[in-house]
């Protein structure tokens, strides 16, 4: 069973199953569950949006994703003990510890997908000093503990904490003929589309907007007239028709600190981009980001005005260049999510 944050998490289920049933439950702007056997989606649940939820399930420390787990894996696991629970983050790691405990599950594998640094006002300090001890209580019970970065500091917490490589769908796209700019997330300030909007409005580029949110909604009165805003998306064919006519995936932040939640996570925008071999423009943000320039799948470069618009421009001049090098770099990337998932699921079920 594999819990995440509805954050492209399908390419993994597919990569996974190859050892077992997979049931994805997908939590966080999206609802939803998939059942995967032989690297085959077998069922597709409905979607529901968890939005409205959004801020109870934060201020209650997740309660609410701890309950819908519990009961989503009651639901599915068909009265079978499970043999290994991969659960994201404390909210579901919660759920997956006392479903061990009264027998549910052999294994419980914690993934750990970003780390909040304690800042802001002081009701925000306390929360994620809370948040950050329920982590490690987390961590330390769990039998093993994948991040995807070496720079989350409450993985230290369990001795047998391993960075985990997230497999890169492949959309098979070719090149092509290229004219359109993406992003997708969750907008916020620091994520600066009010640069993109103008740097859009000044090219004539057509924009599409993946994702929703207050912020959003405050701004897009300054975004291009012809922007698409297509709201929060799960469905992978949909996502893929939007990207594979993108030139560019838009990822920038502007906050490149230690003090920045990106600095610990992963990008997994970038990740949805590169599946449709859509190269990027992103800032050094994430310990991934080293990847990009070195593999030549985007650009990266310094939060200004002026080196956005200079890295879009070059991507839009030598896009086919930038296709080819994902192709190489996503087969290199997965070929060590394999061989990881291979020792480790091994490992975890014939323990």
């Amino acid at each position: 069973m594999l819990q995440g944050m509805g954050n492209n998490e399908r390419g993994w289920a597919r990569l996974v199953s190859a050892f077992g049933r997979v049931v994805l439950i997908q939590q966080g702007m999206i609802q939803h569950v998939e059942i995967w056997e032989n690297r085959r989606c077998v069922f597709n649940g409905p979607e529901a949006s968890a939005v409205g939820s959004r801020k109870l399930d934060e201020i209650t420390f997740s309660s609410l994703t701890m309950l819908r787990s519990i009961a989503r894996c009651r639901e599915f696991n068909r009265g079978q003990k499970i043999d290994v629970l991969i659960a994201s983050n404390y909210g579901m790691g919660m759920a997956a510890l006392l479903l061990r405990a009264v027998g549910k599950t052999r294994k419980v594998v914690v993934l750990l997908s970003d780390f909040l640094p304690p800042r802001g006002s002081f009701a925000v300090r306390l929360h994620r000093r809370v948040t950050t001890a329920l982590t490690r209580f987390v961590v330390r019970h769990a039998n093993e503990i994948w991040t995807v970065s070496p720079r989350i500091p409450t993985a230290t917490a369990n001795p047998r904490h391993f960075v985990v490589p997230i497999c890169i769908d492949d959309n098979h796209m070719p090149p092509g003929q290229r004219e359109e700019i993406g992003y997708i997330g969750y907008p916020s300030p620091d994520h600066a589309l009010d640069v993109l909007f103008d740097i859009c409005k000044r090219h004539r580029f057509h924009l599409n907007i993946i994702g929703d949110s207050a912020y959003l909604q405050s701004i897009k009165h300054l975004a291009p007239p012809d922007t698409v805003f297509h709201g929060m998306l799960n469905d992978p064919a949909r996502i893929n028709s939007i990207l594979s006519r993108c030139f560019c995936g838009y990822a920038v932040y502007r906050d490149t600190s230690p003090q920045s939640y990106s600095y610990f996570g992963i990008p997994s925008k970038t990740f949805y981009c590169f599946a449709s071999n859509t190269p990027v423009v992103t800032t050094n943000t994430a310990y991934f980001t080293q990847y990009i320039e070195e593999y030549g799948i985007g650009r990266v470069i310094n939060p200004t005005p002026e080196e956005i618009e200079k890295a879009i421009l070059q991507i839009k001049s030598d896009h086919g260049t930038y296709s080819r090098a994902i192709d190489h770099f996503r087969s290199e990337w997965n070929a060590d999510v394999e061989a990881f998932h291979r020792e480790h699921l091994t490992t975890l079920l014939t323990e």
